[in-house]
């Protein structure tokens, strides 16, 4: 190894061990903090913040990657690497510090502010921070720079290398393929029990069988640790990756397919390969190739009838007062489908159109087609032909999210990107794993895991998202899996026909 690649790479191992220790001080805040150190952890995760900008924005970074873009000699790996530091090097010294602090300054008043508004279920309150914010996402994306939208510039921060047009172009067939199918089993007259799902289900009870399920799955708790946190997250990666549930004493679903859910993350990050520790190789694609894997396990496995041919003796094993439950009645009743105001609270079905909302708000937004004033009857409207819902209010329309307050434009799509993701390479796990769903009912989760260890967790950032979906399952994303799986599943569930 030479010197220059040797230099470099000391830097980006320092930067990924820097990252890491912020994820950790966010796993603290968000659990075991004592409430007197509040203060302290944000000049804490601040400082930590400017060491790191000022590692990656340093001439010395700068130099190396100068001298190393130009070697044509780097081996593959090498080129990765030095490829996806650039990209960050780029877009961290595209944009000057004055708008930095801006826009942090911003966030913690538009985020105060979306708190009260939620409150009183009034956007007008709201509008004018969240135009300020706009306007600083759009001096941002002009900054960093796009080859055709201002909107390609935020959307590229959380899936890399993904254009404005190809996901309007996507979700457009997608919404207009999902929304008969979803109408049909929202309209229709067969109503599933949810009951055997609820009842009286202490915490200590419900933790023992998700550490069974975690474990069990593949999640490595020799590298990880479960906890609890108000809103559940996974930080971390590869040898040190937590995650974190919550648990409701009266419902099995949120602590059960929460813990699925990060787990699902918390593989991904435990499944890179070690050679390539604090490197961008040993990194997520994207936040929607990180979304396939959670949604992944959370609902095409988790929800399944041969997760639950498994697991629900265990369950009824913790909680005998669930012996009389019937393995169909219990998948079924964690497969409920309903229209719903409030996308963290919506099922697979409906999910998307939520989501797809949202990218249609910000894509008008970003291309001048729809001021911040308008996004409450944009919203409403748009949300009832969609969904056959008249949204109420505010606080359970365009308010109901904190994305917009801290910032995160371009962030939406990735859900949905993850689940048309995780059904495509679902179906091609079955092909290649013959039996596959056999093995769950067995308590085999190896197979699949060991597939997506190979095909994803191991390429780090080798690969765009749209790229390695091509090269794992031979064809470009296409959303028609995500169709066949809802048709086939919830037409049996429902016993209609899709």
């Amino acid at each position: 190894m030479d010197k220059d690649y040797s230099d470099f790479l000391g830097l980006v191992k320092e930067l990924g061990a820097l990252d890491q220790i912020g994820g950790l001080l966010t796993w603290d805040e968000e659990t075991y903090i004592p409430p007197g150190a509040v203060p302290d952890r944000a000049i804490q995760k601040a400082a930590l913040t400017g060491i790191v900008h000022e590692r990656l924005t340093s001439k010395k970074m700068g130099r190396l990657l100068s001298v190393l873009k130009k070697r044509p000699r780097l081996a593959p790996d090498q080129r990765v690497i030095v490829r996806e530091m650039a990209r960050k090097h780029k877009r961290a010294t595209a944009i000057p510090k004055e708008l930095l602090q801006e826009i942090s300054k911003t966030e913690s008043l538009a985020m105060q502010a979306w708190v009260k508004a939620r409150k009183a279920r009034d956007y007008r309150s709201f509008e004018p921070l969240l135009r300020k914010m706009l306007g600083l996402k759009a001096r941002v994306a002009e900054c960093v720079g796009y080859e055709d939208r201002p909107y390609d510039a935020l959307l590229d921060e959380y899936e890399p290398y993904m254009k404005t047009a190809e996901v309007e172009a996507l979700f457009s067939r997608f919404r207009d393929k999902l929304v008969p199918v979803v109408s049909r089993i929202l309209d229709c007259s067969t109503k599933v029990d949810d009951s055997p799902a609820r009842g009286d289900f202490p915490e200590e009870g419900q933790r023992r069988f998700l550490m069974e399920i975690i474990r069990q799955t593949g999640y490595d708790l020799e590298r990880g640790r479960m906890d609890v946190a108000p809103h559940p997250f996974t930080v971390g990666s590869m040898r040190d990756v937590r995650i974190t549930v919550r648990y409701d004493p009266h419902d099995l679903r949120p602590a059960v397919f929460g813990a699925i859910h990060e787990a699902g993350h918390g593989m991904y990050e435990q499944g890179y390969l070690e050679k390539y520790y604090h490197t961008p190789l040993a990194e997520s694609i994207s936040l929607g190739i990180h979304e396939s894997q959670s949604r992944m396990w959370e609902n095409i496995v988790g929800r399944g009838l041969p997760f639950w041919r498994h697991f629900l003796p265990k369950l009824q094993g913790v909680f005998p007062s669930m012996s009389g439950v019937r393995v169909e009645d219990f998948q079924r009743a964690v497969n409920t489908v309903k229209r719903s105001f409030i996308r963290v609270e919506a099922d697979e079905v409906t999910y998307n159109l939520h989501v797809m909302l949202r990218f249609e708000v910000e894509n008008a937004i970003f291309s001048g087609k729809l001021k911040t004033p308008e996004i409450p009857g944009f919203w409403n409207e748009r949300f009832e032909s969609y969904l056959g819902l008249r949204v109420p209010d505010d606080a359970q329309g365009c308010l109901q999210d904190i994305h917009w307050s801290i910032g995160a434009l371009g962030y939406f799509p990735t859900y949905s990107l993850g689940t048309i993701y995780a059904t495509q390479l679902y179906d091609k796990a079955k092909k290649d794993i013959p039996g596959l769903e056999d093995q769950f009912a067995q308590g085999n989760f190896g197979g699949l895991l060991g597939w997506l260890r190979k095909n994803v967790h191991s390429q780090g950032k080798r690969y765009g998202a749209s790229d390695l979906i091509k090269r794992v399952t031979g064809e470009g994303l296409n959303e028609d899996h995500f169709l066949r799986y809802l048709k086939q599943k919830y037409g049996a569930i429902y016993g209609i026909s899709l």
